[in-house]
């Protein structure tokens, strides 16, 4: 007689797509441990889903004076690593959600940093301009 041995679950996420171009241009201006964190966050959000345990919403309004409506985040590495992902909540032709992909980077920058953060690259993917500047 055989034993049968139950698989292990794997939890799934909340599903993904990533913009090849966005994710092109947000790795080309990270460190080498910025990409290492993001090609391995975004192997495990296509392979399982983006765990939703790390999700955390984003604040529409930013103190930085981002609007960032229906967007999620995760920090990497997980769990308050140094850097972010910032996706939007998108509904496929089906009827299914997907976080859509918007930015990748850095989350906080000392504060006289010209560099954006990921909070300001996904403001800009997403309005077309960067948000205004602090004055």
């Amino acid at each position: 007689m055989t034993s049968h041995r139950p698989t292990p679950k794997r939890k799934h996420g909340a599903r993904t797509h990533f913009d090849p171009d966005a994710w092109e241009e947000d790795l080309a201006r990270t460190t080498l441990s910025g990409r290492e964190a993001a090609e391995a966050a975004r192997r495990d959000y296509e392979r399982d889903g983006v765990p939703i345990d790390q999700l955390r919403r984003v604040a529409a309004h930013g103190d930085d004076h981002t609007h960032l409506p229906d967007c999620a985040k995760v920090y990497l590495p997980s769990p308050d690593g140094r850097f972010g992902m910032v996706f939007m909540l998108k509904f496929e032709p089906n009827g299914r959600p997907v976080l859509a992909f918007l930015a990748f980077g850095v989350r906080h920058h000392p504060r006289r940093s010209r560099r954006p953060t990921v909070y300001q690259l996904a403001h800009l993917r997403i309005h077309g301009q960067p948000p205004p500047r602090r004055l």
